[in-house]
């Protein structure tokens, strides 16, 4: 699709609603506040179409005290519409305009000057007002004279336009879409909009909204009232989702599941005079109030920043914001680290300043020494917008690393040597043991089975392996095998009718899981221990005496799970899987959560 997204900025009453209405017909102002105070105050979307271009207006207000809306409509911009009245010049709100489409990075800005028809000089007032760009280092595409009410240099500028090349989108990124409006359409149902940014979304596909956590499925798609089966960034989106609409709101953040997780804080380079001080911080249609602590300044008005928020964001590393006080512009910047990394002040500052760069090989080698036991490659979207094939091959670049490529972690291969310090360790305090990869990440809990698995498969010099385990070297594998069978056979005959879970056994036998399960499993083909549940196995002769016991107080009472947990101080779990097993024996009948006696005539 060939279309450009096109915001106004500018002064109030300087024009910029009047141009969009000279341009294509669109009347922005529809509030009855609006055309009372002749101001716009709401964001105002329309198009302008010819053959297969298109083009989406923003129109955004101009006015001091809505600076917060300006702001939410200027995230969307691919190019701007600078509107300056000739005869007024350049005011506050052009230079507060200015400076937050300058944070913004948006670089296509056509300067209009409007009004023109009202000028009596307009040569030398021209040179005047061109002098003054420099000043406020604001270099304009193309510059335009114009007059709404004489149509002075519209159809000029219409076709220049036209003549934009729209912003490419970038494929690999993934479907991120700030709210602006939510509303209901009888016959429809909930529909939002925005602009899309970044991203590819197609009908049918499930998102979620970041805020809420809930997945949502996308029943429709359009663009400026026409329906399109999937549509990419740039471009004003209509969809129609299956919620209620009362479940979302302006601000909120749609997304593909899996990319962003929320976070309090953020670690941002900022523009700007600002002071650790409360702020609002506004990103797509979103604005929060955010605490800001200075932690480095870089050079005049150029500042790392942590910000703390009173609820979560979903941010993710370059997106762009900007920062208000008492409603007025004092700075922005770009997010750096949007995730709570655990570091200290001159570390942080340190990894900032490589973030900042963009240099991702120097941020992964800071990452590895830094995080002795591993980083994760999970979240590298949102840290550093690079996908899942990306952040591999950077980290096959890195040195003295191991890399776990299915769980996407990195290690240094410092953590080698201490992953066969335990080892040692294990097959010190029981030579008996069987290891596996499982068994060792089950019990170190930064380490991966696949580099469980690696450190294992480097011992052989120590280790003997058979059958899926890990063994001390010299070792006879059957007769290990026997010797553990003994051990945890002694060991639930000594628990008797209180025997631990299968999981503490192996733990203390240092068996892993698939072991110790076999040995169970004969225990029990073998009749010398019964299985009464998932996870609770006891020696036979244990139970058929408790059983015994059972039998011996049924001919005097009644049993059920609070009198069995009494008088035989048992847990709920025991006494419930105890009274089960009572169940199968032909003279004990149940009624009403009681175990009888049939003999007393009770069946």
């Amino acid at each position: 699709m060939n279309s450009l997204i096109i915001g106004t900025a500018g002064h109030i009453d300087h024009g910029k609603t009047s141009l969009i209405r000279s341009l294509n017909g669109f009347e922005g102002d529809t509030l009855e506040e609006e055309k009372a105070r002749k101001i716009t105050i709401n964001l105002s979307f329309s198009n302008l179409s010819k053959g297969d271009k298109n083009i989406s207006f923003v129109d955004v207000p101009g006015h001091k005290d809505l600076v917060k809306t300006m702001i939410s409509g200027a995230f969307a911009f691919s190019a701007c519409l600078f509107v300056v009245d000739i005869n007024e010049g350049f005011k506050e709100q052009s230079i507060e305009h200015l400076k937050v489409l300058k944070l913004l990075e948006i670089e296509k800005i056509i300067l209009v000057f409007s009004k023109c028809d009202l000028c009596e000089n307009l040569s030398s007032r021209a040179k005047i007002l061109l002098k003054e760009l420099d000043n406020l280092e604001l270099k304009p595409l193309k510059i335009f004279y114009t007059s709404t009410f004489t149509n002075l240099g519209i159809e000029e500028l219409k076709e220049y336009l036209f003549s934009l090349e729209p912003k490419n989108a970038d494929e690999n990124l993934v479907f991120h879409y700030y709210i602006d409006r939510v509303f209901s359409l009888k016959g429809i149902g909930t529909v939002v909009t925005g602009s899309l940014n970044e991203g590819k979304i197609s009908v049918g596909e499930k998102i979620i909204c970041l805020d809420t956590q809930k997945e949502l499925l996308v029943k429709n798609i359009q663009n400026h009232e026409q329906n399109y089966e999937s549509i990419c960034a740039f471009n004003r989106v209509a969809l129609s989702l299956n919620c209620d609409y009362k479940e979302l709101k302006k601000g909120f953040l749609l997304s593909k599941k899996g990319f962003f997780k929320g976070f309090l804080e953020c670690d941002c380079v900022v523009n700007g005079k600002i002071k650790n001080e409360k702020m609002i911080f506004c990103v797509g249609t979103k604005q929060i109030e955010c605490k800001s602590l200075i932690l480095k300044e870089l050079a005049k008005d150029k500042f790392f920043v942590h910000f703390q928020f009173e609820k979560q964001l979903f941010l993710s590393f370059d997106e762009k914001f900007i920062l208000l006080q008492n409603n007025r512009f004092v700075g922005g910047g770009r997010v750096l680290n949007p995730v709570n990394e655990p570091l200290k002040k001159e570390q942080k500052k340190e990894f900032l300043s490589l973030l900042e760069k963009k240099d991702f090989k120097q941020v992964f080698e800071f990452l590895k020494n830094t995080h002795k036991y591993g980083f994760g490659l999970l979240s590298s979207y949102q840290r550093f917008k690079l996908n899942r094939e990306e952040s591999l091959a950077l980290a096959r670049t890195l040195t003295e690393v191991f890399i776990d490529e299915k769980n996407l972690n990195i290690y240094h291969l410092s953590v080698l040597d201490e992953l066969k310090k335990f080892v040692f360790f294990v097959i010190d305090k029981n030579p008996y043991a069987m290891l596996s990869a499982h068994f060792l990440a089950l019990r170190i809990s930064w380490a991966s089975e696949e580099l469980c698995e690696f450190v294992l498969k480097q011992m052989g010099e120590f280790l003997d392996f058979e059958r899926g385990v890990y063994f001390k070297k010299g070792m006879n594998f059957e007769k290990l095998k026997e010797k553990n069978n003994n051990e945890l056979y002694q060991i639930l005959k000594k628990q008797g009718i209180k025997p631990d879970s299968p999981y503490n056994l192996y733990d203390y036998l240092e068996l892993d899981r698939r072991s110790g399960d076999e040995i169970l499993k004969k225990l029990t083909k073998n009749g010398f221990i019964v299985r009464l549940a998932h996870n609770l196995f006891v020696e036979k002769k244990a139970l058929e005496s408790l059983i015994q016991q059972f039998l011996a107080l049924l001919n005097t009472q009644s049993l059920d799970v609070q009198s069995v947990k009494q008088q035989f101080n048992l847990s709920r779990k025991y006494a419930i899987a105890y009274l089960e097993y009572l169940d199968k024996q032909e003279n004990v009948v149940k009624k009403q959560e009681k175990r009888f006696l049939k003999t007393n005539g009770l069946d």
